[in-house]
């Protein structure tokens, strides 16, 4: 008796290999792009909350409230550590630092990986300030938003008026790409 064999030719497994591979590759670039717009949007949404925050202390209190960069919690960092974390405090002596009688509101703590926050202001400071008004201390300025060494469609903003306002950034033309305040790509560089 005659037995029948089944199965597949070595060509067919190869082109089954290669569709399936192709599949995943697919995929995995979209994977990787929803998870780094979901970051990143987590991320901004984050923020913003952190930031009417302090301006909604400032104004109900009556009180000057300072947002900084802080790795730790405890002590305002130069500029380029927003990344890691935003202490927003009570500041009461008006020296625009955390002293121990100052009280700390929030501390906020990034989560993304990878990712770079920038504060542009005018004047050119390393912190953002709310007096009791709700506005700022004569500030504007923009925060940015960026992955490093991801493509420029993934950066966003933030973008705080003298007058304390706060409004995220858009793609104003429809190229894929957020513009800032001044219509120009954002870049964190």
């Amino acid at each position: 008796m005659k037995r029948s064999v089944s199965g597949f030719t070595i060509v067919e497994l190869m082109i089954a290999m290669a569709i399936v591979i192709i599949v995943l590759h697919l995929g995995a670039s979209s994977l990787k792009e929803m998870t780094l717009r979901n970051h990143m949007t987590t991320h901004v949404n984050e923020f913003v909350a952190v930031q009417r925050m302090a301006r909604q202390y400032a104004l109900y209190n009556k009180t000057d409230v300072i947002m900084c960069a802080s790795t730790d919690g405890q002590k305002c960092m130069a500029k380029k550590y927003w990344h890691e974390g935003v202490l927003v405090f009570v500041d009461h002596n008006g020296d625009r630092k955390r002293d121990p009688d100052d009280k700390v509101i929030k501390f906020f703590q990034a989560r993304a990986k990878n990712l770079q926050v920038t504060w542009r202001a005018f004047p050119n400071r390393s912190y953002l300030q709310y007096v009791a008004s709700g506005w700022t201390n004569n500030q504007n300025g923009t925060f940015r938003f960026c992955f490093a060494n991801e493509p420029q469609h993934y950066n966003r903003a933030l973008i705080i008026t003298k007058i304390g306002r706060a409004r995220l950034s858009t793609d104003s033309d429809g190229d894929g790409f957020h513009e800032d305040r001044e219509g120009k790509l954002i870049s964190c560089a």
